[in-house]
């Protein structure tokens, strides 16, 4: 996955070239490239970030296959939602039969937990987020498709339900 940072740096170096168009253009464009590296999503371990207000938490199973956890830190802004792709397809935690997806957490099925806007939702999302942090193992489906993802630094990177860290609030 590409940031916006390499892509923003992709368009100074594109300008750089335009403006010097010389030797030095490209050498100045290879270091730019060189330290937005780090800014690449991270494989195989969960890591947590922040910006625009919304607090996120993501890992990727290194072969494009990935759970992102959005969480507004604001309630007028919303509340706790999940996308996953899965072999390319984009899945969410709204109703849409078509988009949902399934959360297998040391072989206990949730259906959708990450759908939090009815009151029984709610109390799913509750209980199923310590279980999630404490995985041991992790499978998300989504239709007839089953990808287990890791568990490395879920629990670090996810806070408790009751921490006053915690953005990822249901709607009940």
């Amino acid at each position: 996955m590409i940031s916006a940072v390499t892509l923003a740096n992709a368009r100074a170096c594109l300008l750089l070239r335009v403006v010097l168009m010389g030797n030095r253009s490209f050498v100045l464009c290879a270091l730019m490239s060189l330290l937005a590296f780090p800014v690449l999503a991270g494989n195989h371990e969960w890591t947590s970030g922040w910006g625009m207000g919304v607090s996120e938490f993501h890992v990727s199973d290194g072969s494009g296959n990935e759970i992102l956890i959005s969480c507004p830190n604001e309630i007028e802004d919303g509340y706790v939602s999940a996308t996953v792709i899965l072999f390319g397809e984009r899945y969410g935690s709204d109703l849409s039969a078509q988009s949902q997806f399934d959360v297998v957490v040391d072989g206990k099925l949730y259906l959708n937990p990450f759908y939090t806007d009815c009151r029984v939702c709610g109390e799913i999302f509750r209980d199923f987020w310590e279980d999630f942090r404490n995985a041991g193992t992790l499978d998300i489906i989504a239709g007839d498709r089953k990808v287990s993802f890791p568990v490395n630094g879920l629990k670090s990177s996810l806070p408790s339900l009751n921490s006053v860290e915690n953005p990822c609030k249901s709607s009940w």
